[in-house]
């Protein structure tokens, strides 16, 4: 009977500790987490994967707008899917935003993801307006964020001593980081 109770324990115990560790990852830094990413669940500064990354085109159909979070999206009618644009903190929006209206032709290259609310997400490398003509670079190649201030000054640089703190989704996959 002590057998059982200890064995029972030790089991609870692992059982417990599997279910904390899945939860620290899940919220630390892989492009999916907690509260603190609003209701969509992606970390749209480090949860951009190479592995997803794809060409999107369609027509714009709201203009862009900021989250709770102050992030800026702006939403895209694929065919008879609509896919949500991100395209960076307000702050930096504002400062290299490209004209988008309603109905303009627009294609983006970009870290495609699920959000837990159901709806589908571009994490934006490269936004072009086919309609005005005009473009604006948003991430590296590897996904590193023009806000952040690691790629010289919003300069987008794709060189071999670039590296991404924090956690996210580059080069290699699986939640491999490049170093």
């Amino acid at each position: 009977m002590i057998n059982n109770r200890i064995l029972l324990m030790v089991i609870l115990v692992a059982a417990l500790n599997c279910l904390s560790v899945g939860a620290a990852y899940a919220s630390f830094g892989f492009g999916f987490g907690g509260d603190d990413f609003g209701k969509s669940g992606l970390d749209f500064n480090k949860g951009y994967d190479v592995n997803t990354v794809t060409t999107v085109s369609g027509r714009v159909a709201s203009p862009p707008h900021a989250d709770e979070n102050g992030h800026v999206f702006v939403d895209v009618s694929v065919g008879s899917e609509t896919v949500s644009f991100s395209l960076g903190p307000n702050s930096y929006w504002e400062k290299n935003e490209i004209p988008l209206h309603v109905n303009d032709n627009v294609t983006a290259k970009g870290s495609k993801a699920q959000g837990k609310d159901g709806k589908t997400y571009l994490m934006v490398q490269k936004l072009t307006n086919r309609s005005t003509g005009s473009s604006l670079a948003v991430r590296n190649e590897r996904g590193g964020p023009a806000w952040s201030g690691r790629n010289g000054g919003g300069r987008m640089s794709d060189g071999p001593g670039w590296m991404m703190r924090g956690g996210g989704m580059m080069g290699g996959g699986g939640g491999m980081m490049r170093h």
